[in-house]
Parts: C-alpha cells; sequence; structure tokens
C-alpha cells in the first residue's frame, strides 16, 4: 500500500504588525531642578530613586489626565459605560 501524504497550503499566515507607545517617562539630567517641586537639582533630591521615581510621576500625571478627560465627557453627556474604558 501506498503511504498517503497531507498536503500542507502553499500560503502563510501573514503576521499583524504592532505599533508599541512611546515610554512615557521623562529624561532629566542630573542638575536640572528636580520634577518633584521640592526646588533642589534632582542629584540630591530623587536621583537614587531612579526610574521608578519616574515611572511613578509619569503615571501621577497619566491618572490626572485620564480623570480631567472623564470629567470633560461626563460634562458632554456621554453615558458612563463609555467613559469608563477611554485612554
Amino acid at each position: 500500500m501506498a503511504k498517503q501524504t497531507r498536503r500542507i497550503s502553499s500560503k502563510l499566515p501573514t503576521r499583524k504588525s504592532v505599533t508599541t507607545a512611546p515610554r512615557s517617562t521623562q529624561r532629566i539630567g542630573r542638575n536640572e531642578p528636580c520634577p518633584c517641586g521640592s526646588g533642589k537639582k534632582y542629584k540630591d533630591c530623587h536621583l537614587r530613586d531612579g526610574q521608578e521615581f519616574l515611572a511613578k510621576l509619569a503615571q501621577e500625571e497619566d491618572r490626572r489626565l485620564m480623570k480631567e478627560k472623564r470629567q470633560e465627557l461626563k460634562e458632554q453627556g456621554v453615558p458612563w459605560h463609555k467613559r469608563l474604558f477611554v485612554r
């Protein structure tokens, strides 16, 4: 008996292109004022905390912007379920 072979389609699935969002953390020089508002230089204030501190600042800024955007949508009369997942 002859062995039967399966035919594989010559078409390969196409990959979807993925775009990544740019990083939202800011770059701060050592001698620039600290973004926490203390008035000290960054190197004397939060340099030891490094990227964690900058990521925390960026996250707080994102939350503030989202809250403002949701408030604007609320004033425009957009229902709560459509405001919930707005980015």
